[in-house]
């Protein structure tokens, strides 16, 4: 959540990233900042949504939403008062989970799109290019990784719904998927050869749509750094 405060009460002036907005409320003990979580309605004067800026998939998946000048009732305050980074972090916290799925769909099809490969283009002898060996243990190493993801991702949703907390699984799950779907992609386009590089090909397609996703909600690096700060001071 992003605010950018002018400082008269009820008037909010600036860039948000989404609908739900967080206002700056100060500090509290030990000099850390205090948020406060707002929601506005995108249909308020002086509330538009921009369109965002294109990522590499060629995806339009986010939005600006602009404050000019927008009046927001205090009785849009969501949660209590100097609470809304915990509400942000929260609902962070589930997305990291719930977009392992699409990345695993993805992925998915991505080994189900190399296994027809391996399966119908021949090589020297006529041979389909899976009874090489070298082939063989690429498409094993794939699978394995994704049937590793997938009930890592399982596991940590089936706890989230039973009420348990999973800040450590989630960011364990975010990590692991998004690291394993990219080899698993990188795998596709070698064993794909010049068709995995040629755009308009699914796998291509497929490759670029994954990268993404060891940046969004969070880069590789963040998620480690989010799990040794947990093994640290809640173990």
């Amino acid at each position: 959540m992003l605010l950018l405060v002018e400082g008269v009460p009820g008037m909010l002036q600036g860039i948000a990233g989404i609908a739900g907005i967080a206002e700056d409320d100060g500090y509290g003990e030990g000099e850390k900042p205090l948020f406060s979580a707002f929601l506005v309605d995108l249909d308020s004067p002086g509330c538009r949504v921009e369109d965002g800026a294109t990522p590499m998939s060629g995806e339009h998946i986010e939005s600006d939403v602009v404050l000019d000048d927008c009046y927001v009732p205090a009785t849009n305050l969501l949660g209590e008062e100097g609470k809304g980074m915990r509400i942000a972090l929260g609902r962070v916290t589930t997305n990291r989970l719930l977009h392992c799925p699409t990345v695993l769909g993805a992925t998915r099809r991505a080994i189900a799109l190399t296994l027809d490969r391996t399966r119908t283009r021949k090589v020297a002898g006529g041979q389909p290019l899976l009874m090489m060996q070298a082939i063989q243990h690429k498409v094993a190493d794939m699978t394995t990784d994704f049937y590793a993801a997938r009930s890592m991702t399982y596991a940590a949703l089936a706890a989230l719904d039973e009420g348990r907390e999973v800040h450590a699984e989630a960011f364990m799950c975010k990590l692991f998927v998004a690291e394993s779907a990219f080899r698993i992609l990188d795998e596709a386009v070698q064993i794909h050869g010049k068709e995995g590089l040629t755009q308009s090909n699914e796998i291509e397609y497929l490759f670029r749509k994954i990268r993404m996703f060891r940046v969004l909600t969070g880069t590789s690096e963040i998620q480690r750094n989010a799990i040794a700060r947990l093994l640290a001071f809640n173990h």
